[in-house]
């Protein structure tokens, strides 16, 4: 192999030459460092002297190195050194570009706001190595649960956030309960480990990174001072952050005002008798155009001067004398202020007679402070009401913690009710908890005489709304019309029995009036017309009602609906399972898909073109008098309600067939009862 060598040996080259190489390498250093000193984050065009090929492959060789140290420095300055995520100035250099990403491409850009909940006391018992290992496990699950293109980053001690490019409301939202749920998941020993989490986008919330990150800490209080364990979507009203410091002072100038808040009263109404049992006072504020109270009240919580304000209502709403007799006054007080001083000091004294108001959207689930408020309150006299119950978060679950003594049903609830079976049945519902925990229901926003009608036929005890009496000066009457409906409803009630409502009233109203049509019945054809209401009440499709005759151990069918069968009289004999139903008293379901059915009931109802069966028996002083059974096309168990509502029927049935015995002159023998029972039958 051949070999390249100098012509001259080294000393032979020029001193001058000789020192060409060095000193290049040193000028190259010296450039490198000026250039990122600048803050250049690529390299310039570099004139190298003409050195020869060592020396120029020195340069590069050099260049290359500090470039690629340089990069890996740039990644460690970025990233949280204890979780591995990004940290907080990499957080907000991640932002500003995906930012400008964002406003190029004309996507959604979201920014989640995380904060372990009551993370203090865990370091505290444990010790903050024992915290370290926690944080990096949070770290872990945040990064498990976000894309590739996402950003995870630790920005505080136990603070993180969450960038989304190309993620809407939504998304985002789902994105953040998912973090939620992993970080739930984490063991920690003696806590349970929670996170609550505000979530801001572009372009809708804000179009800067600090506007962004605003909103996103105002959503996050937001879910803190809800009860944390949550995620909120920035939402003006009740995010603090987005008030500033003139509208600060707006609500300043308003206090200093010599009466900075008015209240009007707007009655409460038995509607059993149409009498007034009390006055909600409600705020209003003088010269506020079209803004809303509840604007003026989120702008003074948004300030941090929510609490002074409500004070002020509280003032103005017990001002007035003169109240009725035996009547009430409720206030209305948002959770977040009612521990604070200024409510306090409103509140102060013998409260008997006072309902405090809470609404349900705001209300702290688990905040100790609120609850000994709540209980401060009662010993002086209070009641406490759930304000805008069935439309806020927390639903029944904070009824049954609360169990306060007055359920006010929302507004949403009550409109159209007349013509919405859904809202009867969550009505209904409010009602029957209200009855078991012994509290009061009052409906809100009854705006006709319709949805008054319905909701005094559904036992709502109290109600009101502009139909009954607008909001007034101290102390308004009910509206005449109103009060008679109230008063005639109830006078009706006690002189007939209810008018049918057909499928959009109450289940109790229903059977009320099945049991009026069965106790009036006279002829088959009045059996008949109330089989409808029968196939409503039990959930069936076809329904038979049938005499039993004890002397000829025959089955007579008096009506039926759907498909007529050309036979009306039964031997007993052939079908077992009916002369159990028949001796015995016991009430039996057949299913198709049940395997320890009887056979033949079985191909008896796929003959039939039906899957399911409820035999019940027609018992009257203890003999047996006839049967009713419920057929229906799906394969489905009879549930508990429809098996007790298809008894109540029965005993009602029982009359009809004796009427129709003794107008035809017939008797009615009992059946003996049997020891055993025959066939395989499923017994309810």
């Amino acid at each position: 192999m051949r070999k390249f060598r100098f012509k001259n040996r080294p000393e032979a080259i020029p001193v001058r030459s000789r020192m060409l190489v060095p000193a290049a390498l040193v000028c190259g250093l010296l450039w490198l460092v000026s250039v990122y000193s600048a803050g250049r984050d690529e390299l310039q065009t570099v004139v190298l002297v003409p050195l020869g090929g060592a020396g120029v492959l020195a340069t590069l060789v050099l260049l290359l190195l500090i470039q690629h140290q340089h990069t890996r420095l740039r990644r460690l300055a970025a990233t949280d050194a204890l979780t591995g995520l990004v940290n907080h100035r990499g957080f907000h250099e991640r932002l500003a570009a995906e930012l400008d990403r964002a406003r190029e491409s004309g996507r959604p850009l979201a920014l989640v706001a995380i904060d372990l909940d009551n993370f203090k006391p865990i370091n505290d018992t444990h010790g903050h190595p024992y915290g370290d290992r926690i944080l990096r496990a949070v770290g872990a699950a945040l990064a498990d649960s976000v894309r590739s293109t996402d950003t995870a980053a630790r920005i505080g001690g136990e603070e993180f956030a969450l960038i989304l490019p190309g993620a809407g409301g939504n998304a985002s939202f789902a994105v953040a309960e998912r973090a939620r749920e992993k970080i739930a998941q984490i063991e920690v020993d003696g806590f349970d480990l929670t996170c609550s989490a505000g979530i801001a986008a572009f372009p809708k919330d804000a179009e800067s990174t600090s506007s962004l990150c605003q909103l996103a800490d105002s959503a996050l209080y937001w879910a803190k001072r809800g009860g944390k364990g949550r995620t909120r979507r920035f939402d003006p009203e009740h995010s603090p952050a987005t008030w500033t410091d003139t509208q600060r002072e707006e609500i300043q100038r308003l206090l200093e005002r010599d009466v900075p808040v008015v209240s009007v009263f707007q009655p409460v109404v038995n509607l059993a008798s149409g009498r007034i049992v009390g006055y909600e006072a409600l705020a209003r504020f003088a010269g506020s155009g079209h803004r809303s109270p509840d604007v003026w009240f989120a702008q003074a919580h948004g300030c941090g001067l929510g609490a002074e304000l409500e004070a002020a209502a509280i003032r103005a709403a017990r001002e007035p004398v003169g109240r009725p007799p035996d009547t009430h006054l409720a206030i209305n007080v948002s959770p977040s202020a009612l521990s604070s001083r200024p409510v306090r000091e409103a509140l102060s004294g013998d409260l008997a007679g006072i309902v405090i108001e809470i609404t349900e959207h705001e209300f702290v689930p688990d905040d100790d402070s609120l609850a000994a408020a709540v209980a401060n309150l009662r010993e002086r006299g209070a009641r406490i009401a759930i304000d805008d119950a069935g439309a806020g978060h927390a639903g029944l679950k904070q009824l049954m913690r609360v169990r306060p003594d007055i359920v006010k049903l929302d507004r949403a609830l009550i409109s159209d009710i007349h013509d919405d079976p859904a809202r009867v049945a969550l009505v209904e519902s409010f009602v029957r908890f209200a009855r078991d925990v012994g509290a009061t229901v009052c409906a809100e926003g009854i705006e006709n005489l319709e949805e008054l009608a319905m909701i005094a036929d559904l036992d709502v005890a109290w109600g009101q709304g502009f139909r009954l009496a607008r909001p007034a000066p101290p102390w308004a009457e009910i509206s005449p019309e109103a009060a008679e409906l109230c008063r005639a409803a109830l006078a009706e009630s006690f002189r007939t029995m209810p008018v049918e409502r057909g499928a959009l009233g109450s289940s109790d109203r229903r059977l009320v009036h099945l049991s009026a049509k069965l106790a009036g019945a006279r002829s088959r054809s009045d059996l008949e017309s109330a089989l409808a209401l029968i196939a409503a009440e039990l959930g069936g499709e076809k329904i038979c009602l049938s005499a039993w005759h004890a002397k000829n151990a025959t089955v007579e069918m008096l009506a039926e609906n759907g498909e007529r069968s050309d036979e009306t009289v039964f031997k007993v004999d052939e079908y077992p399972l009916t002369a159990h139903v028949l001796r015995d008293q016991e009430a039996v379901q057949v299913l198709a898909g049940d395997p320890d059915a009887d056979p033949e009931e079985v191909r008896l109802l796929v003959r039939l073109g039906q899957a399911s069966l409820l035999m019940i028996p027609v018992v009257c002083r203890g003999e047996t008098l006839g049967l009713i059974e419920a057929y229906r096309e799906e394969d489905r168990p009879w549930s508990r309600v429809e098996i007790n509502r298809a008894r109540v029927i029965a005993n009602q049935f029982a009359s009809v067939i004796t009427t129709l015995h003794d107008d035809s002159g017939g008797n009615v023998v009992p059946l003996p009862r049997a020891k055993a029972s025959a066939g395989r039958e499923t017994r309810v």
